[in-house]
């Protein structure tokens, strides 16, 4: 019975999630990368870029068990996001992520992670975007137990155009910290990615990142400039993706 409503909750989630986007197709706006963790990113990293001041991002990521620590790796699971920009510097995100074939009777809270990031640097000519982030705040200053999510790091992006800007390369690289208090769970030391696209082809770019364990390539679509579809494996050996929508509320 437990399952049979896990299965109708997710089902819903997914005709609530269509619904909501096709509402807002009006919305004259384009959108941008997304990782699985919700954030602006690859597939795994987050970058240092920020959307545009007053953009909401909302979508669902797919998260294998063979990399998921949260469920001891026996269950695959669910994340559903929403990532908020505005006053130009600051990011609000939460992610609410849930294991799915959980066996009946089992105890499996649903887990909530408010992340909040900072831009440091906007990216320009000569200087690279820098950021700040820090996800599941509110449990790490907690005792940490409930803590799956979790991270501190700093990160630098810089992009560049190439071939009389019939390509475009864009390339992270960040540091997980590992303190007394922002004990780290998703990026550990160095991380980074690339993101490869051209302007023959707006629609599709090409993605590879490491997030300090697992690496990961894959592609994104964009598709009517509103979605951004992501899919890719993990070590080779599963797979991940991510379906994202970003619009405005203040156009």
């Amino acid at each position: 019975m437990n399952n049979f409503r896990s299965y109708i909750v997710y089902r819903t989630s997914y005709l609530f999630l269509i619904l909501f986007f096709l509402f807002t197709l009006t919305q004259p706006f384009s959108a941008d990368s997304q990782s699985v963790s919700g954030v602006p990113g690859y597939i795994r990293v987050p970058c240092a870029t920020f959307h545009d001041d007053g953009s909401l991002t909302a979508g669902v990521s797919f998260l294998p068990k063979q990399h998921l620590p949260y469920s001891n790796y026996r269950s695959d699971a669910l994340a559903v996001f929403a990532s908020l920009t505005f006053l130009k510097f600051l990011e609000v995100d939460l992610r609410v992520t849930r294991q799915l074939d959980v066996p009946h009777g089992a105890s499996h809270v649903v887990d909530r992670v408010p992340s909040v990031r900072f831009r440091l640097l906007q990216e320009k000519k000569y200087i690279p975007a820098v950021a700040a982030g820090f996800h599941d705040i509110l449990t790490s200053f907690e005792d940490g137990s409930a803590r799956h999510f979790g991270a501190s790091y700093l990160v630098v992006t810089k992009n560049f155009r190439i071939a009389e800007g019939l390509v475009t390369v864009g390339a992270t690289a960040g540091y997980g910290l590992n303190t007394l208090v922002w004990k780290n769970d998703e990026f550990r030391g160095v991380f980074g990615g690339m993101i490869l696209g051209s302007d023959r082809i707006p629609w599709l770019n090409l993605l590879a990142d490491h997030d300090g364990r697992t690496f990961s390539t894959g592609l994104r679509m964009t598709l009517f400039r509103r979605f951004v579809v992501t899919a890719a494996t993990m070590n080779f050996d599963s797979f991940t993706g991510t379906l994202g929508y970003r619009f405005s509320l203040i156009r």
